[in-house]
């Protein structure tokens, strides 16, 4: 028998020894197999992470691919609609230029027709035939033409020939003449132009004791804010009311009458 087994406080302390070393040798098994089991867990859940993070990362992807294919098509109907736009503006700035060409014939369509209208009326007025009293014991079975009166209805015709001419050329027609007051003469007129027509009186005053040249004229327009609204826009101001003149400036008035009369004005809207 060894000297250990013989000493029962040897044997229980080497007891004990061994106790503590079965013990110490299964913690560390199971801190082993703990270890193993823990890193296979952390692992697999680095991968499902992985795995979800590239899911994640491709539906982000999908989502900006299809938000980059909305935008081109986007961009490609502004495109579209900004051609749309301009095409749009063109047409209606040539609509607008059209319209105002067209006003503007119509404007200028009536203004002749008021115009033919007057020389008409004029030129009816003016060639009336006056009635002629013949003398009872003149009357015969067949028409008798007194001496003179053919001359007359000649020179009647031509003199109206010329005033015919003078319309025509110049757009003033003279629709009728008197005498006034201080045996001053009175003239009915009315200017025809592109812009419509004018009616004023021009009356001259005649000093038999004065100059050829230093007659008086008086311009009177006749204007009728209803019938002459769109003449007043156009007038200049010193044609809408009464103005005196002498005879050495009538050309250089008149002048001014056809100019406003003929020239094309634009109305700034």
């Amino acid at each position: 028998m060894s000297d250990s087994e013989r000493d029962p406080a040897l044997r229980r302390k080497l007891g004990e020894v061994t106790k503590k070393l079965e013990a110490m040798t299964m913690k560390y098994d199971n801190l082993k197999e703990v270890a193993s089991s823990t890193k296979e867990s952390n692992f697999e859940q680095l991968r499902k992470k992985a795995e979800q993070t590239a899911k994640d990362q491709d539906a982000v992807i999908k989502a900006l691919k299809q938000q980059i294919t909305e935008m081109q098509s986007r961009s490609s109907e502004l495109d579209s609609m900004k051609k749309s736009i301009a095409k749009l503006e063109k047409d209606n700035a040539r609509l607008t230029t059209d319209n105002k060409t067209l006003n503007a014939s119509l404007t200028s369509s009536q203004n002749e027709n008021k115009a033919l209208s007057t020389k008409l009326a004029a030129a009816r007025s003016a060639s009336a035939p006056s009635e002629v009293k013949v003398p009872g014991s003149a009357v015969k079975s067949r028409s008798v033409v007194l001496p003179g009166t053919a001359e007359a209805a000649k020179e009647a015709q031509l003199r109206q020939l010329k005033l015919d001419l003078y319309s025509d050329l110049t757009g003033l027609v003279i629709c009728g003449a008197k005498k006034g007051e201080e045996d001053a003469d009175i003239f009915d007129c009315l200017q025809t132009g592109r812009n419509g027509t004018l009616h004023f009186h021009l009356t001259v005053y005649a000093d038999g004791e004065a100059s050829y040249d230093d007659a008086e004229f008086i311009y009177e327009p006749q204007l009728d804010q209803s019938r002459d609204r769109e003449l007043l826009d156009l007038l200049p101001d010193y044609l809408t009311e009464e103005i005196c003149f002498p005879r050495a400036q009538a050309a250089k008035f008149y002048m001014k009458v056809v100019d406003s009369m003929s020239k094309k004005i634009v109305l700034e809207e």
